[in-house]
């Protein structure tokens, strides 16, 4: 593991989420308790979507849920050569009623190898989920340079540096064709103040499930033309 990305990422505060904490209760009956169907409750997949980044030096991991309540990164650790990643619950009285993709940049610990592949083992109070990456199999990637890597089949995780307090919003993303995505961040305020350190930011770049997109397609932040990035 590279220094600088712990430093990094001890730097930031990264917004994740996950539903437990966050989830709708059930529909309320006339008396204001949930109907007795007969059968026991039977709680919906937590899903977590994972993927390499930063040259495999680091997981995206990102959970799915309301944009207001944030867990934080607990403990990442090599059990047994499987990436464990405990997420720490929100501290948070209320959740918004949205659903958004909260990316968390994770740290590949000591001991695993990117070029295996890795299960990753993601948990947050009684909630759990494993995926099992791929091997990566992309080169590496030059400190404080932006990188992506697939997280889905209609997903990508956009990995880029800069201040943790002022974390890019994605505008546009456009498939200018099957070997090339273009992700365009929005414009920030004049007015707008960041810390002046530098950190991981991770945003989620949802292509049209409709397009049609290479697997070793690249992407390009800005304009075509752009300098591309390989898509790992």
């Amino acid at each position: 593991m590279r220094p600088r990305l712990l430093a990094a990422l001890g730097a930031t505060v990264l917004l994740i989420t996950a539903l437990a904490g966050c989830a709708t209760p059930g529909a309320a009956g006339p008396g204001g308790t949930a109907p007795d169907t007969g059968t026991p409750d039977i709680a919906p997949a937590w899903q977590v979507d994972a993927g390499w980044l930063d040259g495999g030096s680091m997981i995206a991991v990102v959970t799915y849920g309301s944009s207001s309540c944030t867990p934080e990164l607990g403990e990442v650790t090599n059990a047994d050569g499987a990436v464990e990643v405990t997420l720490r619950e929100p501290e948070a009285d209320a959740c918004t009623d949205d659903l958004v993709p909260q990316p968390l940049a994770v740290p590949v610990p000591a001991g695993i190898e990117p070029a295996d592949g890795a299960r990753v083992s993601v948990s947050q109070g009684d909630a759990r989920a494993d995926i099992d990456l791929a091997a990566y199999a992309g080169g590496s990637v030059e400190e404080f340079t932006p990188s992506a890597g697939w997280i889905g089949d209609h997903a990508i995780a956009v990995l880029t540096w800069g201040s943790s307090t002022c974390l890019p919003v994605i505008e546009a993303v456009t498939v200018a064709s099957p070997a090339s995505v273009v992700v365009t961040f929005a414009k920030s305020a004049a007015d707008q103040v960041c810390t002046m350190d530098m950190g991981p930011q991770l945003t989620v770049a949802n292509l049209d499930p409709e397009a049609q997109v290479d697997r070793d397609a690249t992407l390009t932040l800005g304009v075509v033309g752009g300098e591309a990035i390989p898509i790992g």
